[in-house]
């Protein structure tokens, strides 16, 4: 049987510290000591080595501080979780330079404290098995996007295409655009490529290729976003399953700042492999009532999968302003979620698809274009202002630019 985990917990309150004792053990941790601040809390850390401290940080800072600062120089390795009434930025920042490990607000919420208490434990685990040499090397990680709506026909493979090309030139990293419809995989037309090896010849051949032979399957766009088509014949998609898109995407995130994934708009096991391998998820609607409906159903199964709370579902309203007798506010209310990007109606977004050429390179001027370049900013983290400025690329793609060819 697995130990229980060891708490102390550091708080001259002892009125909340029998409160923290009780939350402590319905999680299913052990509270091993309770301390104030000084010498005693660092003698009983000392004393029984526990796994994890909580410890309770307020105004005036000088003795939490200062006792966070002695722990963490006496045993670095014990992580210490800081809580407090307040969330000034002063506060959380004294706490994480003197050796927090995580920030938590009062009054603690039984899943946040649970969740904390096991990641940084998990943290803990992982370097003590790195120093023992349990653990490989750490690989490069892109970030991966996974572009998902409850049904065909609102604009998923315009935002990807889009996001894909707008996110290489904010960004000035490297980007893989993945088509991964099963049916009719329409990121080719879209971005005018031509389809020499899809998704499924890379699955099939995964075992085979490295870093220099990955480029056989991806075509370079012009606006640099590497692209790995679907197949033609949706046959080819056949004894293709989860275990195999996970291992692609895996490769291409090695390799790349961001991946994309296009998906269609239906529900199967590929599509679930792609938002459980998302690190972000833009769940795109409409204003129609069908969209909304089938979002509602999307919003409560990716709640049941990964909380209410999980900060990599977004929603995005496509095609904002558009006639159709349904309000935006009427949106968030019905899918009890707030809407977290908007990209506003235009028809040139259509005839841009058609023409092969994303709206953010054909018309960048327009509003679809500016909404679509700020998110592609939000995603990455870049500022509007630097956003126009002169870059010779970052992240992995001054290692990855040599290695790709360009569509015809």
């Amino acid at each position: 049987m697995a130990r229980t985990p060891q708490v102390i917990v550091i708080d001259p309150d002892r009125e909340s510290t029998a409160e923290i004792q009780k939350l402590i053990s319905m999680l299913g941790f052990q509270m091993v000591a309770s301390a104030g601040y000084g010498v005693e809390a660092f003698t009983l850390a000392h004393q029984y080595r526990p796994d994890v401290v909580l410890m309770r940080v307020e105004e005036p800072l000088v003795r939490p501080i200062q006792t966070l600062s002695r722990l963490n120089d006496g045993l670095p390795d014990l992580p210490i979780i800081v809580f407090s009434t307040e969330a000034n930025i002063r506060l959380m920042r004294q706490s994480m330079v003197a050796g927090a490990s995580d920030y938590l607000q009062e009054p603690l919420d039984e899943a946040e404290l649970e969740s904390s208490i096991i990641k940084v434990l998990e943290k803990k685990e992982r370097e003590a098995m790195r120093r023992r040499g349990e653990l490989e090397a750490p690989v490069p990680q892109g970030t991966v996007i996974t572009v998902f709506g409850a049904k065909g026909g609102i604009g998923k493979t315009t935002i990807a295409s889009n996001l894909a090309v707008a996110l290489a030139q904010e960004a000035h990293q490297t980007v893989a655009l993945v088509d991964m419809d099963t049916r009719f995989g329409d990121v080719a037309i879209t971005m005018d490529i031509p389809v020499e090896r899809s998704i499924a010849d890379l699955a099939r051949n995964l075992d085979n290729v490295d870093r220099n032979t990955l480029r056989d399957y991806l075509v370079e766009h012009e606006s640099g976003v590497r692209i790995l088509p679907a197949p033609t014949r949706p046959s080819d998609w056949r004894n293709l399953g989860a275990a195999h898109i996970r291992d692609v995407v895996d490769v291409l995130a090695q390799t790349h700042d961001f991946v994309i994934l296009d998906t269609p708009g239906t529900f199967n096991e590929i599509v679930a492999a792609a938002i459980e391998v998302g690190t972000m998820i833009l769940l795109v609607t409409t204003l129609d009532m069908a969209s909304i409906k089938d979002t509602v159903l999307a919003l409560e199964m990716l709640h049941e999968r990964f909380g209410n709370d999980d900060e990599r579902i977004k929603v995005v309203l496509n095609r904002a302003g558009m006639d159709t007798g349904v309000n935006e506010k009427d949106v968030e209310r019905t899918l009890d979620s707030p809407l977290w990007w908007r990209i506003p109606q235009d028809n040139e977004v259509v005839k841009a698809a058609q023409l092969g050429r994303p709206i953010v390179m054909s018309r960048p001027a327009s509003k679809a274009s500016m909404q679509l370049r700020d998110m592609a900013r939000a995603l990455a983290g870049v500022r509007k202002t630097s956003a126009s400025k002169k870059s010779s690329g970052g992240g992995l793609s001054r290692f990855m630019r040599p290695l790709f060819k360009k569509s015809a």
